[in-house]
């Protein structure tokens, strides 16, 4: 069927004309800003802090345990957008000229691709909410690491000397609290022993758990071991240690663990990470606090725990 030369003539006023260019370039614009907020936006554990923080993840390389955004994968996300402006407006440069002078024209056009990103939006977060909703999939093989982990000799509550090589063959995850904290380190114990609860007594069996403290000075066995009492911790699965400032303090940055003691009132502001190592020693998974980091923390530590079935 012939094209009729009412529909063609449309079609080329479209193309020769600002319309086209001038709603492309907004719709690049909207994209870009779109993009922008995701990547300020704060997590949390629901709605759109929750949408973001995934779309970090998947986008950007975000890392949830460290708050660090992979600056590679934003440029690859929003470079192409300038690239694909600087050739819409070097092809249609005479009537976007034009339309400069047609403030309102500008306005609809921007006002149109605004909604079309806004409607888009609020369709990828309700889908993503519906996927929440159930069980998000851990991205196993996205996360995944494989460095060698920290090596030191520290003593736990039961003034054992317990590390990594201790433990050699077993999955370990390490962490970071410290007795005194009185706001993120028991929801560090809390989640950990949470996600450890869903595992088989035989998958905990080849697990431990060692949490470094923050606060040598201060952490003595005896405190850590109130400490583990106090959170139902029992060795061997439980390890809480600690050691002499001048091993624990460089072990801490090796761990990649920020924080900050507050000179008035003592308190060590500081980022809250779980590092699981594998059978091999070597750090497999960085994860952080929250409800989806839970799960994932249980789904990261099967991963690891039937690695040993599977080679054996």
């Amino acid at each position: 069927m012939a094209t009729s030369p009412k529909r063609l003539e449309v079609f080329q006023n479209l193309l020769t004309g600002a319309t086209f260019p001038a709603f492309a370039l907004s719709l690049l614009a909207c994209w870009v800003i779109f993009l922008i907020a995701m990547l300020l936006a704060p997590s949390s554990a629901a709605g759109l802090g929750a949408f973001a923080e995934d779309f970090r993840i998947w986008c950007f390389g975000y890392d949830p345990a460290t708050g660090r955004t992979e600056v590679g994968y934003v440029m690859s996300m929003i470079l192409p957008q300038f690239m694909i402006a600087g050739f819409i407006a070097y092809f249609w440069w005479e009537p976007l000229r034009e339309l400069a002078n047609q403030p309102l024209r500008i306005a609809r056009h921007f006002g149109a691709a605004a909604l079309l990103v806004a409607a888009s939006s609020v369709g990828f977060a309700l889908t993503a909410e519906q996927s929440l909703k159930g069980e998000l999939p851990f991205p196993a093989e996205e996360l995944r690491t494989a460095y060698e982990a920290p090596q030191f000799a520290l003593t736990n509550q039961l003034r054992e000397t317990v590390g990594p090589a201790a433990f050699e063959g077993n999955v370990v995850v390490l962490t970071a609290v410290y007795a005194s904290c009185p706001h993120t380190c028991p929801l560090i114990l809390t989640q950990a022993k949470a996600a450890i609860a869903e595992l088989s007594p035989e998958e905990r069996a080849d697990l431990r758990v060692i949490a470094v403290t923050m606060d040598p000075e201060n952490d003595s066995p005896d405190v850590l071991q109130k400490l583990a009492e106090n959170h139902g911790m029992e060795s061997p699965l439980y390890n809480l240690v600690t050691g002499a400032s001048a091993d624990v303090e460089p072990l801490l940055d090796r761990m990649e663990i920020a924080r900050q003691r507050d000179p008035e009132t003592g308190i060590i502001n500081h980022a809250n990470l779980f590092l699981l190592i594998d059978r091999e020693g070597r750090v497999a998974y960085r994860l952080g606090l929250g409800e989806r980091q839970q799960r994932w923390l249980t789904s990261a530590l099967r991963v690891l725990l039937r690695e040993e079935a599977a080679s054996g």
